[in-house]
């Protein structure tokens, strides 16, 4: 199977981000600080129009995308305060968001209160952390959303009452958001189903059998993951058969029961693919049932654990959406808007850094503080100006 031209492009450009990886790395171990820009991102420049948007996409509205390097802002004009919202810190994935964030505030000069709604489930919570905010009169909001459209109301709110408010990893159908750090899921999961054609074809396989798990159903990014892969898949020339779909939270029991419920009900599949914690607990479930040789596991993003499963063989691979250098890519953007600059002008309206798909074959090449920051890094839930 032939890797479609939009793709190869991808993988060009991400060239220098990987060149970025291997040159830091060094410093980053011996503690130097080195700028982490410039890397390659794929940018939306233009009006944002809610009606003109779609699930998984950019808004139609937005220019074509543009591939530049992302450069870093000078220091904040002022000591700003800024709100920082995210699902949940079940699994290390959300970490890393931290670490990025945390980072390029420290380095910004400007301050940052931290919460976590606690899972996905946490919708209402998520929605009285971002009230409260404009409340203590932050300057601003970097919200990684639970739902796709559950914080348009409050994102709205935000908006009017001064308090502009950045997206970054999940994307929001919210007319109101000021600005988008992220990657398309839908891209991810393209990426996904790429992989598993061609793994499944390189084996000689007539019929893939298919089991998905693509993460929480109301989170917007999980269905938009899964009709990425679907749409891959449409290009294998043999037959695809997805056994089963099943949504649910990202929490490690819920993921492990879903995947159990899954194999009672449709037996082991050639493939599973799965949202990040799906991936990680497979091997275990697998084993533990004494079912797991015949199946191969992929996930759909690339958490720290996930990492160090496919460097010990146990799961074949994942694609990464460099989480870090979204969050700090979100606070840049915030940082911008803060200092005056108009989001689709003078900065893109949405951006994000390109994708690799992590392999046992080339994991090599990407080290683990390049893809997710200091290992043990533990977020403060505040931080001031200067620590």
């Amino acid at each position: 199977m032939k890797r479609s031209n939009h793709v190869v492009a991808i993988f060009t450009a991400f060239v220098s981000v990987l060149f970025w990886m291997f040159a830091s790395f060094p410093a980053m171990a011996s503690g130097e600080e080195i700028p982490w820009w410039p890397i390659q991102v794929k940018s939306f420049y233009g009006a944002y129009d809610v009606t003109a948007k779609k699930a998984g996409r950019a808004s139609t509205s937005l220019n074509r995308p543009k591939l530049e390097e992302w450069l870093s802002p000078a220091l904040a004009d002022s000591p700003y305060v800024i709100g920082v919202c995210l699902p949940h810190f079940k699994d290390h994935y959300w970490t890393a968001v931290s670490y990025g964030i945390i980072d390029e505030a420290k380095r910004l000069g400007v301050s940052i209160r931290l919460v976590e709604a606690g899972g996905y489930g946490e919708l209402e919570r998520q929605q009285s952390q971002m009230r409260k905010f404009v409340k203590e009169h932050v300057d601003g909001i970097v919200l990684g959303a639970i739902s796709y459209t559950g914080n348009d109301c409050d994102i709205a709110q935000a908006r009017n009452a001064g308090v502009p408010v950045v997206e970054v990893v999940n994307d929001v159908h919210s007319a109101d958001v000021s600005a988008k750090a992220l990657v398309s899921f839908y891209e991810m999961g393209y990426f996904a189903g790429e992989y598993v054609a061609e793994h499944a074809e390189n084996a000689g396989l007539d019929t893939v059998s298919i089991a998905f798990f693509p993460g929480p159903k109301k989170s917007g990014w999980a269905p938009e993951t899964l009709a990425g892969f679907e749409d891959a898949l449409r290009y294998y020339p043999g037959k695809v058969d997805i056994l089963d779909v099943r949504y649910g939270d990202t929490g490690h029991d819920e993921q492990r029961a879903l995947i159990e419920a899954s194999l009672k009900a449709v037996g082991p599949a050639h493939y599973l693919v799965g949202n990040a914690v799906a991936a990680e607990v497979a091997p275990e479930v697998f084993a533990r049932l004494k079912m797991g040789q015949e199946t191969t596991v992929v996930g759909t993003y690339l958490t720290q654990d996930l990492y160090e499963q496919i460097r010990q063989g146990d799961v074949a691979g994942a694609p990464s959406d460099l989480m870090v250098f979204q969050g700090r890519m979100a606070v840049d953007m915030m940082i911008r808007l803060l200092n005056g600059e108009k989001a689709g002008q003078d900065f893109p309206f949405r951006s994000g850094p390109f994708i690799p798909m992590v392999t046992s074959a080339n994991i090599d090449n990407f080290p683990f503080e390049g893809l997710f920051g200091p290992r043990g890094f533990t977020p403060a839930l505040s931080l001031e100006k200067g620590q």
